[in-house]
């Protein structure tokens, strides 16, 4: 009876927020990617619940914190945050104190990592360009390199998110933390946070040297993309170099560092009426967070200032479209450093185009990545930094830093031409003359 006590309301509010995450986030949330699936899979997995330990109000708090936050910064993803914390305190509420890693799984179902691994990954991608022609060229193969390009026999060999295995980095941290649990509950051990925290650090290193091998490997045996080959060469090396020493290693890091729980005191627990109001003054706040965030947003326009020689279209948010002969350019406001940005590669490959010899190179004084544009028989040639006037940068670090700390508004300059040298006369033409500052409204 007192199970049934326990199940039924955990039903009943867990599906009260699973409402509100369909009303909110169905437009957010890729509900059939594997990292959604795989991770709603691994949390019944590494759940464990301290029954002697219930009505804890910790992840209220932290839930109510989050919320507030959303308040402030309509973000959908703190918003799924939010809904996860108080998951938590249901959890918590009905079966007792939660470990740390259904959290954490929960957490990793979000689309901003899906985000962050194709951004912020940029400098790795190149690196490993570097590194797997290095190791061709040891090999003896006559390998060149250029940007995240490698051409060899006339063949040319992309290091692009795909390529990398980026859609595995999120995989293989699920496996990771699978691991860990299923250690935990045959050892009676919980790994410290530290320990944690360093072994899903190591994961990554992991795949990053996975997806290193992957690419020699697929680039000495002549393996192009849309090759049934080229996936099954992938699944093998995350299940050599990655998979395999997490189930290995994962009962001995436990065995080594994991602690065994002490005699747990008695605690005082919260009365069931406190518990309740926590949970409908939650549930409120909630709702009315989800209403807040997908209100119809205000279409922001960008000011259209007068850049000589250039037709300016103001575009939604705050973007600003300039056009000449063979040349186009979009200079696009951030709002702050913790907002994500109308990154070239997610925007040019939503119009269909691929892209290709994506580097990092200077030109006019400015530090960019350059790449070409390629659609059919259509090829361009594009170049992005950001810029604030006084810093100019490809760093996602550093701009969100002097964002951030500093309140410098960044915006994302992206040229386009048709040929490179006709790129780089627009550059710097274009420096020469301030048309960039003009654009950014700093004149």
């Amino acid at each position: 009876m007192d199970r049934l006590q326990r199940i039924v309301p955990a039903l009943i509010w867990t599906a009260l927020y699973a409402g509100i995450a369909l009303f909110a986030l169905d437009d957010y949330m890729e509900w059939g990617s594997n990292g959604f699936i795989l991770g709603a899979a691994t949390v019944p997995v590494v759940l464990r619940a301290d029954a002697g330990n219930k009505r804890n109000l910790r992840y209220f708090y932290a839930a109510l914190a989050c919320c507030l936050l959303a308040w402030m910064v309509p973000a959908k993803t703190l918003l799924f945050a939010t809904l996860v914390l108080a998951l938590c305190f249901l959890a918590e509420s009905c079966f007792g104190k939660i470990n740390a890693l259904p959290v954490m799984a929960l957490m990793l179902m979000a689309p901003i990592f899906q985000y962050v691994t194709n951004i912020f990954t940029f400098p790795i991608r190149l690196h490993l360009t570097r590194f797997a022609g290095a190791i061709l060229r040891l090999a003896g193969r006559e390998v060149t390199t250029e940007g995240n390009a490698m051409h060899l026999n006339g063949a040319e060999f992309s290091v692009d998110p795909a390529c990398m295995g980026l859609s595995m980095m999120v995989t293989a941290i699920l496996c990771g933390i699978a691991a860990v649990g299923i250690a935990q509950k045959k050892t009676g051990k919980t790994l410290p946070l530290w320990a944690l925290l360093g072994w899903l650090g190591f994961i990554l290193c992991l795949n990053t040297g996975s997806n290193l091998f992957r690419i020699v490997l697929l680039v000495q045996f002549h393996i192009l993309p849309g090759d049934i080959m080229h996936d099954v060469v992938g699944l093998l090396c995350l299940g050599l170099y990655v998979l395999t020493p997490i189930f290995y290693l994962t009962p001995r890091l436990v065995n080594r560092f994991g602690k065994t729980p002490g005699v747990r005191a008695e605690t005082a627990q919260h009365p069931r009426y406190i518990v309740l109001q926590a949970h409908l003054s939650l549930a409120a706040c909630i709702f009315l967070l989800a209403y807040k965030v997908n209100l119809p947003k205000t279409v922001e326009t960008a000011t259209t200032p007068v850049v000589p020689g250039f037709t300016a279209t103001a575009m939604k948010d705050g973007v600003l479209k300039l056009e000449r002969d063979g040349a186009l350019w979009y200079v696009k406001k951030i709002k702050d450093g913790y907002y994500t940005d109308h990154h070239p590669t997610i925007c040019w490959q939503g119009s269909g185009f691929a892209f290709r010899k994506v580097k990092e190179e200077q030109i006019a004084g400015i530090p960019l990545f350059t790449g070409v544009l390629e659609k059919g028989k259509e090829r361009l040639y594009t170049a992005w930094w950001y810029d604030c006037g006084s810093v100019q940068t490809v760093s996602q670090f550093e701009w969100r830093w002097n964002a951030l700390a500093k309140r410098q508004r960044f915006s994302l300059v992206n040229v386009t031409a048709s040929s490179r040298e006709a790129l780089i006369a627009e550059i710097r033409r274009a420096r020469q003359n301030g048309a960039i500052r003009l654009a950014m409204g700093l004149e």
